[in-house]
């Protein structure tokens, strides 16, 4: 039997990771993902075509508060009226929370993000309804 008497070295693996592999993690989280744009273009356009419907029904709305006397007040009324206007406008102003997120952060936040100018109108929608008596 022939050995060879070449000493062996012990391989230890390393606990951090070689310059080059930090410098490529850093570079990709810096540089924006391909096709970012998707999410929250969707996202807005859902929720501008939500928020036309919105508008609409916070233009009609105020049909709901002709059968309101000192006899019959409508205070819940007006006050969803206020309530889905402030709602309404911080949906609009929304519009343009998503792009930065979802260009620098992973598909699902960009997702999630570019749900709230939606959320917000639909909350809007569920708010005039419910206090116009449709709920």
């Amino acid at each position: 039997m022939n050995t060879s008497a070449t000493p062996q070295v012990p391989i230890q693996p390393s606990l951090s990771p070689s310059p080059s592999a930090a410098e490529s993690l850093s570079a990709d989280r810096a540089q924006p993902r391909r096709k970012w744009w998707i999410a929250p273009l969707v996202g807005v356009l859902v929720a501008l075509a939500v928020q036309l419907i919105a508008s609409l029904l916070l233009l009609v709305s105020p049909m709901a508060l002709d059968s309101c006397s000192a006899a019959n007040p409508c205070g819940r009324t007006e006050a969803a009226i206020g309530v889905s206007l402030v709602l309404l406008l911080l949906g609009v102003l929304s519009l343009g929370v998503p792009w930065y997120p979802a260009k620098r952060k992973s598909l699902g936040v960009g997702i999630g993000v570019s749900l709230i100018p939606l959320g917000l109108t639909l909350a809007s929608i569920g708010t005039l309804l419910l206090g116009i008596g449709f709920g």
